[in-house]
Parts: C-alpha cells; sequence; structure tokens
C-alpha cells in the first residue's frame, strides 16, 4: 500500500473520530486485502472482490468475529476510498459462534503477581484485575487519574469515546506506591519501560510480560481475561450488575450479562423444577364467591 493511500484512510478516519486502534486494523486488514488481489487497478475492483476474499479468509481458518473485522475495514474501504456503496446481500456479516468469556480463579490471580519478580509488573497485574480495566487503558493511566482520598479511578477516553469510574483496590494502591517510590521521575503515563528512557507502555509490551508471567506460574492469561474475571468474580459476590456495568463502561447492560452465564455461582442453589417437590400446583378458583359485577371501592393492588 502506497503512502498516499495510507494517508487517506488515516485522514477518512480522523473525520470521523476513529480511534487510533481501529484506523490500524483498517488499514492492516485493507493492505493485506490488497496484496492479495495483487495489481488488479482500484477503479476495477467490486464487492465480489471483497466477497470472494472473505470466504478465503474463513476457509483458511479464521474465526467469524475475525472475518466481521475484516468485513468492517473493507465496508470502509469501499464506502470512503473507492466511493463504491456497500451491498449487505453480496457480502453480509458472519453470524458469531457465541463463547463464554475465559476466566482464571482468584488463587491464579494471586499466584501471577506472586510470580511477577518487578514491581512494576505486579502493580500491572493487580490494578488491571482489581480495578476491570482494558489493557489500553492501563497504558493511558496518568498519575492524576489515581484518586487516593475516594479510592476511585478516572478512565479517560476508553473504547467507547467516553470517561467512567472504577474501584482502586486497597491492594493495588500499596503495589502503586511501591512502584512509584522507584520509578518517581516525572511523566504524564503512570506505567513506562523500566529502561531508561523511561517511554511509556504499548499493549503489546503488557501482553507479553502477562505471557511471560503466566508462563512461569503455570496461567494461562492474556490482559482481557483480567478484565473477564475481574467482572465474574464481583458477580459471584453478588455485586449489582448495575455497578458492574458502571465499572466496566459497558453502554449496554447486554455487554455485562454475559458474565452471569460465566459465573457458576450465580446458578448455584437454583433448584431445578424436576428436584422440587414440595410446590403443589395451584388450585384453580371455584366459582363461590365471585363479584356480583359491581365495581369494589377499593383500590387497586400497585
Amino acid at each position: 500500500m502506497d503512502e498516499s493511500l495510507k494517508r487517506q484512510i488515516h485522514e477518512e478516519c480522523r473525520i470521523r473520530n476513529r480511534s487510533e486502534g481501529t484506523c490500524k486494523q483498517y488499514t492492516f486488514h485493507i493492505g493485506k486485502f490488497l496484496d492479495w488481489i495483487v495489481d488488479k487497478p482500484l477503479n476495477e475492483l467490486t464487492l465480489y472482490d471483497a466477497r470472494e476474499y472473505i470466504i478465503k479468509k474463513r476457509n483458511d481458518g479464521v474465526k467469524p468475529e475475525s472475518c466481521n473485522g475484516i468485513n468492517s475495514a473493507l465496508v470502509f474501504f469501499y464506502r470512503y476510498i473507492l466511493h463504491i456503496t456497500w451491498d449487505l446481500d453480496i457480502v453480509p456479516r458472519m453470524k458469531r459462534d457465541w463463547t463464554l468469556p475465559q476466566i482464571v480463579s482468584r488463587d491464579d490471580i494471586e499466584k501471577l503477581i506472586d510470580t511477577a519478580t518487578n514491581i512494576r509488573n505486579k502493580a500491572i497485574i493487580a490494578l488491571t484485575y482489581s480495578a476491570g480495566l482494558r489493557v489500553g487503558e492501563v497504558c493511558k493511566l496518568a498519575p492524576t487519574d489515581i484518586y487516593m482520598s475516594s479510592m476511585q479511578i478516572h478512565v479517560r477516553n476508553s473504547k467507547n469515546h467516553g470517561d467512567h469510574w472504577t474501584i482502586l483496590s486497597e491492594r493495588a494502591l500499596e503495589l502503586l506506591k511501591q512502584y512509584w517510590y522507584s520509578c518517581p521521575e516525572p511523566r504524564d503515563v503512570l506505567f513506562v519501560s523500566i529502561r531508561k528512557p523511561h517511554r511509556p507502555l504499548k499493549p503489546g509490551a503488557i501482553q507479553s510480560m502477562l505471557n511471560k508471567v503466566g508462563a512461569e506460574a503455570g496461567v494461562k492469561v492474556h490482559p482481557h481475561v483480567l478484565r473477564h474475571s475481574f467482572a465474574t468474580h464481583l458477580i459471584e459476590d453478588d455485586t449489582k450488575r448495575e455497578y458492574v456495568q458502571a465499572m466496566l463502561g459497558h453502554r449496554s447492560p447486554n455487554s455485562t450479562a454475559v458474565y452471569i452465564n460465566v459465573s457458576n455461582k450465580s446458578i448455584m442453589g437454583v433448584t431445578s423444577p424436576l428436584d422440587n417437590k414440595t410446590k403443589k400446583p395451584r388450585k384453580k378458583a371455584s366459582g363461590k364467591g365471585k363479584s356480583s359485577g359491581k365495581k369494589s371501592g377499593g383500590k387497586k393492588d400497585e
């Protein structure tokens, strides 16, 4: 992909206030698509090229959710770069395979924190889990976002282009203090590289660190698993769903409801109707005692 086309994609993303991450994903997928069509001129592209490409990806084993990511990038490319109307009948989105989010146990969280040798890494793991943060949110956290007086964290400009608040754990705060004292240099972001010059961490760096710590601890984990575990454990502790939704920064309650299905404790204690022999069927009301049709002067039950 030539530089002029990259600039055009970035410009179209920016004027629509798409995030930097979305812009990078679009550029990546569009570049792969153009590599696949080889030398075919852009003005000769049709929707059937996009259709064939996505079918090939699915046949190659790419998951439906990832195929839909490619679909979104190509919709953007065709509409705003090529100015070709997109037709969902020709290139539909795939029905996603619905699976439960992966989580780890509370004991595994302790293992991860104990296994990490560097205080910065301990603080990152503890904070990501205890506040239910996305990895991108962790990277953007500023020291001024930590409110020790109210034990809250202000999450700015998150995935949904909005701010929200979440809780600050006392244990995570203690690790944060130790980390800050070990690296007290003034900076705009909380977490930086260990070696000088201390540059802001990127999501890939946290992912690599967590992979390494997880392998040493014998726990299969990635950053979003910590967020899933936070939400699931709160549901298990009978935290109100709307509180969990607010701390996760979800716009829709449906996004939070999935954790009820993950939590085994949410269905523990529920008796199957087959086993519940104590309940007797309700008797039908007899004809006796029926009102004569006159309206009662009493109020309705509310």
